[in-house]
């Protein structure tokens, strides 16, 4: 029976761009990186630099000056100009996650679990400025941590703040690598996609309110 629903943040209930978009920005870092588009998130983001990056040890700057000279990326400028476009310049809020979480609250324990460089306060704030931490009952992020996913450790810092065993709670993450170690614990998990194809799931699991 589940009883908690703990959701990763971007690209979960963040929106950033329609997925040609995406795939767009993706070849074009690939292309300068000397990577396929599958593999430029993988580089970036779950080697040991990130690592440092995301539990604290590393600063934003510190991050890209240790990612980028590795595949010939060295001057200052060009650093500044790549990393400006990882991402799109705005993302906003899924309104179907919004509705989603709604939906949800008040019925199931909902958890946030983010690999984030921000702290838990700053995070909790950019949730608060977005009408939405009133439905989180945990916020828990990696650099306040100090260890991230898909380590264990922190999957078990949800569990224990929420007050559920695994078997009682879904897990929602973009990333395979992540809802894979979620479920070698014993959680429900969803790799997410759409917000329609997560609300159909959640029909399935019969977890979304009459």
């Amino acid at each position: 029976m589940i009883k908690a629903i703990i959701f990763d943040y971007g690209e979960v209930i963040t929106n950033s761009d329609n997925p040609e978009e995406s795939a767009l920005r993706r070849r074009k870092l690939g292309r300068r990186l000397g990577l396929s588009p599958q593999e430029v998130w993988p580089y970036l983001f779950q080697g040991e630099p990130a690592r440092k990056w995301m539990t604290g040890q590393y600063s934003w700057d510190q991050f890209w000056n240790a990612v980028l000279p590795p595949r010939g990326i060295t001057d200052a400028s060009e650093i500044a100009n790549f990393h400006k476009n990882v991402w799109p310049q705005h993302s906003s809020i899924n309104p179907e996650m919004r509705r989603i979480l709604h939906e949800l609250y008040g019925h199931y324990k909902i958890g946030l679990l983010s690999n984030a460089s921000w702290p838990e306060p700053e995070l909790r704030d950019i949730l608060a400025r977005n009408q939405l931490l009133h439905y989180f009952d945990t916020v828990i992020s990696s650099s306040s941590e100090g260890v991230v996913k898909p380590d264990p450790a922190i999957f078990n810092v949800a569990l224990k703040r929420l007050n559920v065993q695994p078997e009682e709670a879904l897990f929602v993450d973009d990333l395979v690598k992540f809802t894979e170690s979620a479920a070698q614990m014993g959680f429900w998990t969803f790799t997410f996609t759409t917000a329609a194809e997560f609300r159909s799931h959640l029909n399935q699991l019969n977890v979304l309110p009459a």
